[in-house]
């Protein structure tokens, strides 16, 4: 048998030595390019995370300053112990925005020589009497911001003593690696709307039927102004109304008195008072807020009426009695109000709910601010009232009563509220 052999041709091949080393280089290559870039991906992402990170604690230094604006403009924090310039004795929205009164300087005059206010007065920058220093929040890693108070645009500083109703606050938060963010926030002096139409506003029904009850006095000697006492502010009617009938009876019963001119107009009306819901929802607000002023002392709260003569922020829910005696500030009733004709006041009386006011007896007692009357359902009955019902005002007394609107005597009521925030943004 013979032995098979082979065709095979060793030296055909000779071509092809080396084929798996290129192979295994192409593949390597490929690999090694392919680790290469998923180093540089790992390593962007870490970059990015790191960047990311510094960033959200700049952003965190920022929040922290417009808080720490807000807390300071609410009367939250002490001033340095620098000497207050004069007449000054604590801070409002004028001292805030004024450099010579926001920053640290003593007596108003040199100290901080920023020239923007940035409330180093009340802020704890690391040097309160140098410019461009900052506040710390941490150190570990370092977050600081620092911030600025101005008007917002188009907003014009009013004359003193009266403040600026809103206030710009910008603040710049500074984080690791150079990193900072941009906040700013409008922030507002009103805890409410704060329009005054008329020295006293009647909110009638609509077209005034039924018309309101109203009875000034027949006495040459009850004098009733819109002519501002504190003699900043424009005059404003002495009673304000929201339609032609009510205007008309203001202006009959006033005839015997002693009034500024003009006597009764229909007023355009603060939003609070633009319908029943909305004078509600108002109502809702404020006793919410007189109810966790009382917790902390600076509000008075009386769920079930009362009488006296009040201070301060009082909300009433029910009927309260006001007896010869000065009182002043921010009052809200919800019932009916009963004056002394020797009552004296100054400040911002709100009687929403019953919408009635009786001023009894003679004497000489003087209402200096502005009033505003309106019969609202609250709480709300079942249907909810859509309309106003009739305002009353009566005055049955002799005696030399004034009533007077004055700009500054609500100023003060009004500032009595902690300032409320209107928007915030970063840019």
């Amino acid at each position: 048998m013979s032995q098979a052999s082979s065709t095979h041709d060793p030296n055909s091949r000779k071509n092809e030595r080396g084929a798996a080393l290129l192979t295994s280089l192409m593949v390597a290559t490929l690999l090694l390019a392919a680790g290469g870039a998923l180093i540089q991906i790992t390593s962007m992402s870490a970059s990015n995370a790191i960047d990311s990170t510094a960033e959200a604690q700049a952003y965190y230094g920022a929040e922290a300053g417009l808080q720490a604006a807000l807390n300071a403009l609410r009367g939250n924090a002490a001033h340095t112990a620098s000497t207050l310039p004069s007449g000054m004795s604590t801070i409002n929205f004028l001292n805030a925005v004024v450099p010579g009164f926001s920053n640290d300087c003593p007596n108003g005059a040199g100290g901080d020589p920023s020239t923007v206010a940035r409330l180093s007065r009340w802020l704890p920058y690391s040097n309160t009497q140098t410019a461009g220093t900052r506040v710390t929040v941490g150190t570990s890693p370092t977050i600081q911001y620092d911030v600025v108070v101005s008007l917002p645009p188009g907003d014009v500083l009013p004359a003193s003593p009266l403040e600026p109703c809103r206030l710009l606050i910008q603040a710049t938060g500074y984080g690791p690696n150079s990193s900072r963010k941009k906040m700013s926030m409008i922030v507002s002096s009103a805890g409410f709307d704060p329009i005054i139409p008329g020295m006293m506003t009647l909110v009638g029904t609509p077209s005034g039927s039924p018309a309101m009850n109203f009875d000034s006095g027949n006495s040459a000697n009850h004098i009733y102004s819109g002519v501002d006492h504190a003699g900043v502010a424009a005059t404003v009617p002495a009673f304000g109304t929201t339609n032609t009938v009510d205007a008309a009876i203001a202006t009959t019963s006033a005839a015997s008195n002693t009034t500024s001119t003009p006597v009764a107009s229909v007023v355009s009306l603060p939003a609070y008072l633009q319908s029943p819901a909305a004078t509600r929802a108002f109502l809702d607000q404020m006793q919410a807020a007189a109810i966790q002023g009382a917790a902390n002392g600076t509000a008075t709260y009386l769920p079930n009426g009362g009488s006296g003569n009040p201070t301060g922020f009082t909300f009433v829910k029910g009927d309260y009695v006001m007896g010869s005696g000065s009182g002043s500030g921010l009052l809200i009733v919800t019932g009916e109000l009963i004056t002394n004709g020797s009552t004296d006041f100054n400040g911002l009386v709100l009687v929403l709910g019953t919408g009635a006011i009786n001023r009894n007896g003679g004497g000489s007692g003087a209402f200096y601010g502005a009033n505003f009357v309106a019969n609202v359902d609250w709480p709300a009955q079942s249907p909810a009232l859509t309309n106003f019902g009739t305002p009353f005002f009566d005055f049955n007394g002799g005696g030399n009563a004034t009533m007077q609107y004055d700009s500054v005597a609500v100023a003060n009521a009004i500032a009595l509220l902690p300032a409320s925030v209107l928007g915030v943004c970063e840019y």
